[in-house]
């Protein structure tokens, strides 16, 4: 009898181990659901309804691969971004130097993402603060012209940087 019951707990356990699925098999079938969706709520929706995952292991599951290909998307960009640094210098000097003073609409001409694009111009900015302090106090002591004209007449400042110095300037001779 003992050995009997023995032989049934093994073939409970072997039946239980037969109907897990390997891990390859789930990244397999995550790859898959992912590969037709949009994001990972409907990679998690895929997974339920034709794998018969339970939704919260599929949540998770998706998200995480969603994570890592975003991360390694990213990792290859920033890789290939590197490589074009000679480059991308090349295009920050010229752009520097553009008569409309609006690098980032520059930037973007080359083929930048926005967000690189306006914080590149950001940087090169404040490394010029001490120059465009002196620019700021040369036109707010100016009476023929608003600050903001002449930061851009003058000094070729884009109109939101030159706008918002005048802004700055009007409210603190309010106080």
């Amino acid at each position: 009898m003992h050995g009997t019951k023995a032989w049934i707990a093994t073939g409970v356990v072997v039946a239980a181990l037969a109907c897990r699925k390997s891990e390859a098999r789930k990244l397999e079938e995550v790859r898959a659901c992912s590969a037709i969706t949009m994001d990972a709520a409907g990679a998690a929706n895929c997974l339920v309804l034709q794998y018969k995952w339970k939704k919260n292991q599929a949540l998770t599951a998706a998200t995480r691969f969603a994570h890592e290909q975003d991360s390694l998307d990213q990792f290859k960009a920033d890789s290939a971004w590197r490589a074009d640094r000679g480059r991308h210098a090349k295009e920050i000097s010229q752009c520097a130097v553009d008569p409309s003073g609006d690098m980032t609409r520059c930037l973007l001409g080359y083929g930048w993402a926005e967000e690189r694009a306006q914080a590149t111009e950001d940087s090169t900015w404040r490394a010029n603060a001490s120059k465009h302090r002196q620019e700021i106090g040369s036109c707010s002591r100016r009476r023929d012209m608003q600050a903001g004209a002449c930061l851009q007449l003058y000094y070729k400042w884009n109109p939101a940087r030159a706008m918002a110095v005048d802004d700055s300037i009007r409210r603190a001779k309010m106080r």
